[in-house]
């Protein structure tokens, strides 16, 4: 089977599992989605900034399994890093 191995294209493929894509709502919906590898153009120039409650160590409980969609995206064949 084809899989994707970027990693923008690995988000798109698992929120499409999440969503109704096969009618209008959610074909529109898939569509509103934008997903990007690094930073886009007009936000690159921006201050960044951390937002504590969206860390990983407060937001995930001891024990929990994670992996980074990048180093995932490596794994299977995307030559960037």
């Amino acid at each position: 089977p084809f899989h994707f191995r970027a990693p923008s294209k690995i988000l798109w493929r698992t929120v499409r599992g999440m969503l109704p894509h096969k009618t209008k709502r959610g074909y529109t919906a898939l569509l509103r989605l934008k997903a990007y590898e690094g930073i886009p153009p007009p936000f690159d120039k921006k201050k960044r900034m951390v937002i504590p409650s969206a860390l990983r160590i407060l937001r995930l409980q001891g024990g929990r399994k994670f992996c980074a969609l990048g180093r995932l995206s490596h794994e299977v064949g995307w030559k960037y890093r």
